[in-house]
């Protein structure tokens, strides 16, 4: 066990490099993928440039934009606050981790809404015509973050904290 500065400090870097990897791969799809797809394996997988508006899933693209912004951002800081918090309890390279991968994504996609006004999507996985929503970096490291967060949860004591 190390002590919670070096794990938050551990966190703050895997957030930054997930940040990073996020806005890279954004401002690549948003300049090579406007008006055209990729297919990396076909039926399967490919790269096409989505805006989505709302939240996961398009969640709330429906709303006024002032109010969807407000909703969206309210929820984001909160979000990133009780990352922050536990990160800062966080006793393990597991935990921080996974804390970091899902404080970069949620800032990634929060600087899209901030800048743009939506959140730049590219990756398409889908089997023939069953699709799943269109996502990017950021939702993969939100995604394997809580992913990491439920396994440990799972595998940890009763009473254990992260």
């Amino acid at each position: 066990m190390k002590p919670a500065h070096s794990m938050m400090r551990w966190g703050l870097v895997m957030a930054a490099l997930v940040l990073v990897l996020d806005q890279l791969t954004k401002v690549w799809a948003s300049a090579d993928l406007m008006g055209r797809k990729i297919v990396l394996v076909q039926n399967y997988f490919d790269l096409i440039l989505v805006h989505n508006l709302g939240a996961a899933f398009g969640m709330f693209a429906g709303l006024d934009p002032v109010w969807r912004l407000l909703f969206l951002t309210s929820v984001a800081v909160l979000a990133m606050g009780l990352i922050l918090y536990l990160l800062w309890q966080s006793q393990d390279l597991w935990g921080a981790s996974s804390l970091g991968m899902v404080l970069g994504g949620a800032i990634g996609n929060q600087i899209d809404r901030l800048r743009l006004g939506y959140v730049v999507d590219f990756i398409h996985l889908h089997w023939h015509d069953l699709s799943w929503p269109v996502f990017n970096i950021a939702d993969s490291a939100i995604t394997v973050g809580i992913g990491m967060l439920l396994w440990e949860s799972f595998r940890k004591p009763e009473g254990s904290s992260l």
